[in-house]
């Protein structure tokens, strides 16, 4: 009996990335024969928030219409494409502590389908610093790109898409490193996965192209402190109404939370306290866990013993549950991994306000 499509690509996905965390190099993509397939479903996650909000009604989002409205592609005549996943990891720096090995790290993945002309990828998983299920609609003829998160759908110009990952004003230029398509792979629409790339991290589209140039997609890239492998790569064929780059036919409602728990309260419980007498908690700390208020100007990730624990929006409150009382390094980054607040001592339960400084108006 012929395995279903969905099943094809699941078990694609599978075999591509079940011992990605213990290998040196990569292994070769998976390339089946090309499959009718539906576009990306991502399903309802089993996640861990300080607050648990249901995702917004279609009346309470807000679609704004992209610059130009995508036509070329509101046929569904089959189209070829390629279908390819990243996994992503954080590596936080030696300076906001360092992780045990045996302790979980934090990861995402990304998920792209991309054909000649179009790309439309997706942040799935609840690594990622976004509001999970953010889908991001790319075409070659038309500069930026279009976006739906938590807040709706709306058009970024050239380089925006690095402001909407950092949730604030870039404070530098993120670092990036692009490893190119081994010549194996001599044909394929890689250059538009660059392309996402240089918009993702406000740099040249085309110096970025001209990495990948007529070949297939990286095999790995890193972007500030995300480094991303390629797990799966599969050829498809779908309606090119599913590859339109603008913005009808928005994805399912996607959850807008302010602030966001990475770890299950579980696996913060494993993370080790500084060693030395318990202090006792502040008289206004909460009852459990680390309340923390972020008064910067872009989002957070919090860190604690080197681990990063969730992230928050600026202006935003969080309370991260699951830590044992005792005292931790405990720091922030944005999430381009510039440093917002050094690993400080910090008893739990207990307050904390980050940055500590007050910043300047950028």
């Amino acid at each position: 009996m012929p395995l279903h499509p969905r099943i094809v690509v699941a078990l694609a996905v599978l075999v591509g990335c079940g011992d990605c965390d213990r290998r040196e190099g990569l292994r070769p993509p998976i390339q089946p024969p090309e499959a009718e397939l539906e576009p990306f479903e991502v399903a309802p996650e089993d996640v861990y928030r300080p607050v648990t909000p249901s995702a917004p009604s279609a009346s309470d989002r807000r679609f704004v219409e992209a610059f130009t409205e995508d036509t070329d592609y509101a046929g569904h005549q089959p189209e070829s494409a390629r279908r390819l996943v990243y996994r992503a990891s954080l590596r936080v720096p030696v300076s906001l502590g360092v992780a045990p090995d045996w302790l979980p790290k934090p990861s995402g993945e990304l998920y792209i389908d991309v054909s000649r002309d179009r790309l439309r990828a997706r942040f799935v998983g609840n690594g990622w610093p976004v509001d999970p299920g953010s889908e991001v609609r790319l075409r070659r003829d038309e500069p930026g790109v279009y976006v739906f998160d938590g807040e709706g759908g709306r058009p970024l110009g050239p380089g925006q898409l690095a402001q909407w990952f950092e949730g604030g004003r870039l404070r530098f230029q993120p670092s990036l490193r692009v490893r190119p398509p081994p010549p194996s792979e001599q044909s394929g629409p890689g250059d538009l996965v660059c392309r996402l790339i240089a918009e993702w991290t406000n740099t040249p589209p085309d110096e970025q192209m001209r990495r990948c140039g007529a070949g297939g997609s990286p095999p790995d890239f890193r972007v500030g402190l995300w480094r991303a492998e390629r797990t799966a790569d599969v050829a498809v064929r779908l309606p090119r109404s599913a590859l339109r780059a603008d913005h009808v036919d928005p994805p399912r409602p996607i959850p807008n939370p302010a602030s966001r728990a990475i770890l299950a309260p579980e696996t913060m419980a494993r993370i080790e306290r500084i060693r030395g007498p318990l202090q006792p908690p502040a008289e206004d700390a909460p009852a459990e866990g680390l309340q923390v208020l972020n008064r910067g100007r872009s989002r957070m990730l919090v860190t604690v013993q080197g681990t990063p624990i969730g992230w928050l929006d600026r202006g935003a409150r969080a309370h991260f549950v699951g830590l044992a009382p005792g005292t931790y390094r405990v720091g922030a980054m944005r999430p381009f991994g510039l440093q917002s607040a050094g690993g400080q001592a910090t008893v739990v339960p207990g307050r904390l306000v980050l940055p500590r400084w007050v910043p300047r108006e950028e």
